[in-house]
């Protein structure tokens, strides 16, 4: 009776003793996945890179009050992979397939057709180029195959980087589409083909002045003084084909742009300056989960 006492006693003890081990077992888990899911010293390389041009272009540079995020994306040339599938997706010309080109690439997709899904986000970053977007509500989304196409070249990058800053800063889409609509109200004779004519011709000029905004933030950066030029310039050479008309459409072409960029360099307005409303330190937040990082400026 004595001996069956102890042996349940111990049986039980035992019990609570794995018991104990498994929920700590699993809290530290717990723990350690919500740590690693806002750690961004757990961040993908890419990430870090851009973190840390993020932090030398704000040492000698007004990056505004607005907090900016930045997203690490599958990328454009999803398009072309899931419409080459032939199951029905991206088929339409007219749709640009936002859905896939944002896909997260650092997490597998577990939705309709995966694998293809997969298969095509790993060949986005080994085909793709480099290339990357701004929203004005203060969103950049930069194609994983970027960081293959330039890697070990941070300056390259940081130029497409300040481009889409200038974009955001200064909101361009807005200021495009504002002189749009001045036109249509003063003349209401206007078709929809030529206000939208006139939109494209409107932003493109933002284009231009998102490059030269773009080339001046570098070189306060401490970036050589033609650095921007050789990033865009290589960012065309990189895509191969450049004398399509669609190409045209947002941006000047390529021998105008460079001469803009070119003529601007050159111009005595450009010059290096120190910049007293800089906006380091930067706050940063990450989240794995969102697949996005994010800077809060430095209010002075």
């Amino acid at each position: 009776m004595i001996l069956g006492k102890l042996f349940k006693k111990s049986k039980i003890k035992k019990v609570l003793k794995f018991g104990f081990i498994f929920f700590g077992v699993n809290v530290f888990i717990f723990c350690l996945a919500f740590y690693r899911n806002d750690s961004q010293r757990f961040m993908p390389d890419e990430y870090k890179l851009v973190q840390k041009i993020f932090n030398k272009i704000s040492l000698n540079n007004d990056l505004g009050d607005r907090p900016i995020s930045i997203s690490i994306r599958a990328g454009d040339y999803m398009y072309w992979k899931m419409r080459n599938l032939g199951i029905g997706i991206c088929e339409d010309e007219k749709n640009y397939c936002s859905y896939y080109v944002n896909l997260n690439p650092f997490r597998r997709f577990m939705g309709f057709r995966s694998a293809d899904v997969n298969n095509a986000i790993r060949q986005s970053y080994l085909y793709g180029t480099a290339g990357a977007r701004a929203n004005p509500a203060g969103f950049i989304a930069i194609d994983r195959s970027t960081f293959r196409v330039l890697e070990g070249n941070e300056a390259y990058i940081a130029s497409i980087i300040a481009h889409e800053i200038y974009h955001i800063l200064n909101f361009s889409d807005f200021k495009a589409s504002l002189e749009t609509l001045k036109i249509r109200l003063k003349d209401k004779s206007k078709s929809e083909k030529e206000l939208q004519d006139i939109f494209f011709n409107k932003f493109q000029l933002s284009e231009v002045e998102a490059d030269m905004g773009g080339a001046l933030m570098i070189y306060n950066s401490g970036y050589p003084k033609d650095t921007f030029y050789k990033a865009i310039d290589f960012v065309y050479k990189q895509a191969g084909i450049i004398h399509a008309e669609s190409q045209a459409k947002n941006h000047p072409d390529f021998i105008k742009r460079m001469k803009l960029i070119k003529a601007f360099m050159n111009d005595e307005s450009f010059k290096k300056e120190k910049i007293k409303n800089n906006s380091a330190p930067l706050t940063w937040v990450y989240n794995r989960n969102g697949n996005w990082l994010r800077f809060y400026p430095n209010k002075k």
